[in-house]
């Protein structure tokens, strides 16, 4: 027996696969496109040795991993980065991308990474972003795009100037996985957001505008099946409030979600009552409300729920739960759960009252 499985999301591309013979179970997992790890473990038994197997993939499918006939395709990718000492000499991302696209390699990357700019606290990637919408025609195989990554000693998240990335997606009809780090002056689609094949969209920030919700849960994706949104706080751009994100929770924007993260946000535990009973947890996967300011209350709301229990796999790290609660969760949940980086919350003895702050704010 031989079962080969892969895990995609807008950060990884894992590849596991197991094969028995007799009574040894043998392992494989890496990155796609490598050879990966190998692991043999022997049983008392061929029986024994299948039994395990059927556990191990059990576990792999509650985390997401996805069973597939044949290995995908090694992945070309590119990063495309003005260091500091670049930009001090004059350096532009606009020249770096002009000289990619410009380069026989172009048309086999499959993934394509831009970091940090001459000056992304001060200016937007505008000019980087156009040139390949321009020359999309020179990148017939891209299918994944990263915007902004870029660490706080490069650029605070909420410094990062973003772009209008309305061209993009009729450029690129090919793309499958879109990742945007940064919110301020960003612009998803100034027209009604379409796209055949997007599978996956990550906007990580530090606040997220109403506008881009509203664009969001506005669009015709039919295929997208990963999202993970950073909502933040008010102080860095969240201007929304819990009914723009009711349309996540409905069930009837994206037909093939898998994965919905409402993640990092100040409203969590109101977030966690709401999508508690709703019926978008009857078909995903995943639900991942980590990062934010969950508190017991919240729990509380998703222990009542039979829905939570049809989930495969729960994401709650970084939160405000006490020991009591996860346990309870622990114990009450037979799913994957993930309740690391416990907080304390802030406690002002001055106006006797504590502060909760999601993970990604400054």
């Amino acid at each position: 027996m031989k079962r080969y499985f892969e895990f995609s999301d807008s950060k990884s591309h894992k590849f596991w696969q197991i094969a028995v013979d007799g009574s040894n179970c043998t392992v494989s997992y890496g990155k796609i496109g490598t050879a990966g790890q190998e692991k043999v473990s022997s049983y008392d038994s061929p029986e024994r040795a299948l039994k395990e197997a059927e556990k191990l993939i059990g576990e792999k499918t509650r985390k997401g991993y996805v069973e597939k006939e044949s290995a995908s395709e090694k992945k070309h990718a590119r990063r495309i980065v003005v260091s500091y000492d670049e930009a001090e000499a004059g350096k532009t991302l606009l020249e770096k991308v002009q000289a990619f696209v410009d380069s026989p390699q172009a048309a086999e990357v499959s993934a394509l990474v831009i970091g940090a700019w001459e000056t992304p606290y001060e200016q937007d990637p505008q000019a980087g972003l156009d040139y390949l919408c321009e020359h999309s025609a020179r990148l017939p195989n891209l299918k994944e795009l990263f915007v902004g990554d870029m660490d706080g000693e490069e650029c605070e998240i909420s410094w990062i100037i973003q772009g209008d990335y309305t061209r993009l997606f009729a450029a690129f009809p090919q793309l499958e996985r879109l990742h945007i780090k940064g919110s301020t002056g960003l612009v998803l689609s100034q027209q009604p957001l379409e796209h055949a094949h997007l599978k996956a969209l990550t906007i990580e920030c530090g606040g997220l505008p109403q506008s881009i919700i509203q664009t969001i849960t506005g669009a015709r994706l039919p295929n997208l099946e990963f999202l993970n949104l950073y909502l933040g706080v008010e102080d860095y751009g969240f201007n929304a409030a819990l009914e723009d994100l009711q349309p996540f929770m409905d069930g009837t924007l994206f037909p093939r979600l898998k994965y919905l993260a409402l993640a990092d946000s100040e409203l969590a535990d109101q977030i966690a009552e709401a999508i508690a009973e709703a019926p978008v947890l009857d078909s995903i996967e995943t639900l991942d409300l980590s990062k934010g300011t969950l508190s017991d209350k919240g729990a509380e709301a998703l222990l009542a729920s039979s829905k939570i229990r049809r989930l495969q796999r729960l994401d709650l790290h970084y939160h405000y739960l006490s020991n009591e609660m996860m346990a309870r969760l622990k114990k009450e949940l037979d799913l994957v759960l993930d309740v690391s980086e416990q907080q304390a919350p802030d406690e002002d003895e001055d106006e006797d009252c504590c502060w909760r702050y999601p993970a990604v704010t400054e």
